[in-house]
């Protein structure tokens, strides 16, 4: 049986039809409902935190004015920074300027090219010349005044050296500093390979053995040179990075930390609360080095002392790895003293609680590496002049 009723045009209207009127107008209001208006701020602002990632920020910005007036409160970011594009200069050379390009890639040692872009950077250019290779991160990093924790990551060169592949060289670095440098570690090595070796007790007890044996030959001349170029090289990265953090702080006076990483994964700045105060309190103080450091776009790096393990065939049965010519340097200035007794002070034993910048594979055969590197006792010390 089917019922009818009249509706206000005097038109029957059956109940079946009027029960799906009912739903459907129940699920229209569901949906113009805004779940995010129940929830009070304090959980959005644990939302937003999780997110990081800076371009997301912004666009949640534009979602509601809700959304508006709570980004700016975020205290966490992570802002990858964009590479930035010279404008091209058409020249009547530009086909030769080509060739000799790739002369120079393919038939000049890597080494020596290194030599040549650190000579060059350590010379002091205009100041109105800034050939950065990527955008500056104040403009991005304007909406969030109350950030306490970032994470810069910077676009790689071409042509830097890091953990490429197994016929390739590559060099991890990881650095601290307050307002110099407080430490650096490096860890290079000309090739890293994948073996199959034994996992049991007694041969990784042999492989320590062997790893020992063939410490005993010393660097030769070029195996030196080569070692010195990756430190040089790492340490101007890391007071590039640095520099670029002291036109940052000025803004962001609740900063606590700061992570300032690449893209490719090879080097890694930290700072904490403590590091950031001791840079605040003396950011400015010495004019002379200020105008040095704008010449260089870098800080000034102290006189250093520096602790250098190398082993030319260190075999790693956990990771079933096997580097050849791996290297472990420790940095640290010389008048350590003014230092010690800070959290930025680090011993040789903080090598194994402190991660190179990669993924978890990469941070397994690392670590791997630099716990047998450190057991050995015969190693380098040397020392360099500030720069």
């Amino acid at each position: 049986m089917r019922f009818y009723r009249e509706n206000h045009l005097g038109a029957q209207e059956s109940t079946g039809s009027m029960l799906i009127k009912n739903v459907s107008q129940q699920e229209k209001e569901e949906e113009e409902d805004d779940y995010f208006d129940h929830l009070p701020d304090a959980i959005l602002l644990v939302i937003f935190n999780k997110i990081l990632d800076a371009k997301s920020l912004v666009r949640c910005r534009s979602v509601s004015k809700r959304f508006n007036s709570l980004i700016p409160q975020v205290e966490a970011i992570c802002l990858p920074l964009l590479r930035k594009i010279p404008p091209r200069k058409p020249t009547s050379n530009t086909l030769s300027a080509k060739h000799f390009k790739n002369l120079l890639n393919n038939f000049i040692p890597k080494s020596i090219r290194f030599l040549h872009r650190i000579v060059s950077i350590n010379k002091p250019r205009p100041k109105n010349a800034r050939n950065l290779l990527y955008y500056s991160p104040n403009e991005a990093l304007e909406g969030f005044k109350e950030m306490k924790s970032l994470h810069l990551e910077l676009p790689c060169p071409n042509g830097e050296v890091g953990l490429a592949g197994n016929d390739e060289s590559f060099v991890k670095w990881k650095a601290e500093f307050g307002t110099n440098l407080q430490s650096c570690v490096i860890l290079g090595a000309n090739s890293i390979q994948r073996e199959k070796l034994p996992k049991n007790d007694n041969l990784n007890k042999e492989s320590g053995n062997r790893n020992c044996e063939s410490a005993q030959p010393v660097l030769t001349d070029q195996e030196l040179k080569t070692r010195i170029v990756w430190m040089i090289s790492s340490l101007i990265a890391a007071s590039a990075r640095h520099y670029l953090l002291k036109r940052i702080i000025a803004e962001f006076p609740d900063l606590r930390n700061v992570v300032i990483s690449d893209e490719n994964k090879r080097g890694k700045l930290y700072m904490g609360e403590e590091q950031l105060a001791e840079l605040r309190s003396n950011s400015g103080n010495n004019e002379s080095s200020v105008a040095l450091e704008s010449s260089l776009e870098r800080s000034v790096i102290p006189d250093l002392g520096m602790k250098l393990w190398y082993v030319p065939q260190l075999e790693l049965p956990g990771s079933g790895c096997v580097i050849k010519g791996a290297t472990l340097v420790v940095i640290k200035p010389l008048d350590h003293e003014l230092i010690n007794g800070k959290k930025g002070a680090m011993d040789d034993g903080d090598l194994l609680g402190n991660g190179f910048d990669g993924n978890e594979e990469e941070n397994a055969i690392l670590g791997e590496a630099v716990r047998e590197m450190i057991k050995l006792k015969k190693t380098y010390v040397m020392e360099m002049t500030s720069f």
